[in-house]
């Protein structure tokens, strides 16, 4: 929790950058918190959203890439190097296009909307998803290679991480939630373990597409106020 990003995979060249130290010395602040956007919505909604007082909970954004944010036993999980989260990187294919972590086979480089449009050869996801509507073979084709990934990613979360709530946030999701969180409670439902998944729900945010904004400012004021242990 140094301000400094490691690595930016979605940015080119962004990497090892003093972040914090950069902005306290350009705002003439003497300290800058910097953290994953995903992170901050994990942190909203459950100080204040969907996930009020729940204790073991996965935050997921499925937007221009997706990542995601989890909260075990009250507490965020930060793993060693301050990266645990970043679910959009498990590779839950055996093949497919190069991601922009370097890898291939994440759910990232199949469902996320940036390469939902690079797939298709469009700006937009949005487009993709209407191609697909009226039936066009390769955006139905896309789309479904989407939700499987999806479903994949939903298996994951709920046999590895036993949660009782995922919480499912981002531009995709939000105007999207029948080939995004639909797709994941079918897989969760007919591929997860029993006893798992019939202790999850999986829900839109409780604070809305501004979850992340609404997530920093929640945690300065928990910081302030002494109240952020459990994510630091």
């Amino acid at each position: 929790m140094r301000g400094i990003v490691h690595d930016a995979p979605n940015i080119n060249g962004f990497a090892n950058v003093q972040l914090a130290a950069g902005l306290a010395r350009a705002l003439g602040i003497d300290a800058v918190f910097v953290d994953r956007d995903t992170v901050m919505a994990a942190i909203g909604e459950g100080v204040a959203g969907a996930a009020k007082g729940v204790r073991d909970y996965v935050y997921v954004t499925i937007s221009t890439g997706i990542g995601g944010g989890l909260v075990i036993g009250g507490r965020l999980l930060r793993g060693v190097t301050n990266i645990a989260g970043e679910i959009g990187h498990l590779p839950v294919a055996l093949e497919g296009p190069r991601c922009g972590c370097g890898s291939y086979g994440c759910v990232e480089s199949l469902a996320a909307g940036r390469f939902l449009a690079e797939a298709y050869g469009v700006d937009d996801a949005a487009r993709v998803f209407a191609a697909a509507a009226a039936g066009e073979p390769k955006a139905v084709a896309i789309i479904a290679r989407a939700e499987a990934a999806l479903g994949n990613l939903a298996i994951i979360l709920v046999n590895g991480l036993n949660p009782s709530l995922i919480v499912i946030g981002g531009s995709v999701a939000e105007h999207e939630p029948a080939h995004t969180i639909e797709p994941m409670r079918r897989a969760i439902a007919t591929r997860a373990f029993r006893v798992a998944a019939d202790a999850v729900r999986l829900v839109p945010p409780g604070l809305g597409r501004d979850v992340g904004m609404l997530g920093a400012v929640i945690s300065v004021r928990e910081r302030l106020a002494g109240r952020a242990e459990w994510f630091l």
